[in-house]
């Protein structure tokens, strides 16, 4: 293991980390930092965590991301300016699970938020989801909460999640399987997989 630096660093700050449980590092500029809760978050910071981690992210609009455990997410792109109507956001998923609760930056004309992954990229147009790799080599995407459509895209097609409680799985290079009813096993599979410890059970 690398050794983890505990240090500030300075850098404009597009959000703070608002809970942390187990261990929570981010890779910033090549170097990993434990998190810890208040910490500010930048463009470009690498969110990893552990066995047994847990970590909501609150960006500068409200929005919150929990990550679950044997995750790694990229904040590729972050721009919010309130009243404007050009925000953008991009995140990169490269392994693992987490929940997303949209806050203001949704909340414009044509939304710019997108979760890229190695099977498909999420569009989202403000709304509560989930996602990530239940099972090796197959992303999973559920539409928890919201009044707008998740889109998921690859270059083998595009679907649309308009319902709540219904889930879409995209496995290995085919394209997004149309969306279906999940049951209550895997619905709560996924849930249980963000839950903080407060909420396990």
């Amino acid at each position: 293991l690398g050794l983890l630096l505990f240090c500030s660093v300075q850098a404009e700050s597009i959000g703070t980390v608002s809970v942390v449980s187990g261990e929570v590092s981010f890779a910033r500029n090549g170097a990993p930092v434990l998190l810890q809760r208040g910490d500010a978050l930048s463009t470009g910071d690498v969110v990893v965590t552990g066995t047994a981690g847990r970590v909501v992210l609150r960006m500068n609009d409200g929005s919150a991301i929990t990550l679950g455990a044997d995750t790694e997410l990229r904040i590729a792109e972050w721009r919010f300016i309130s009243g404007a109507d050009d925000n953008s956001a991009l995140f990169e998923l490269t392994e693992g699970v987490f929940r997303f609760i949209t806050g203001l930056i949704t909340r414009q004309q044509n939304p710019d938020l997108m979760v890229r992954t190695p099977s498909a990229t999420i569009g989202i147009r403000g709304t509560d989801f989930w996602g990530g790799y239940l099972d090796p080599d197959a992303l999973d995407v559920l539409l928890i909460e919201g009044e707008h459509a998740l889109e998921i895209r690859n270059e083998q097609g595009a679907v649309l999640i308009r319902d709540a409680g219904f889930g879409v799985t995209v496995s290995g290079d085919a394209a997004p399987a149309a969306p279906i009813r999940w049951g209550d096993a895997k619905l709560k599979r996924a849930l249980e997989s963000v839950a903080l410890p407060s909420q396990a059970g």
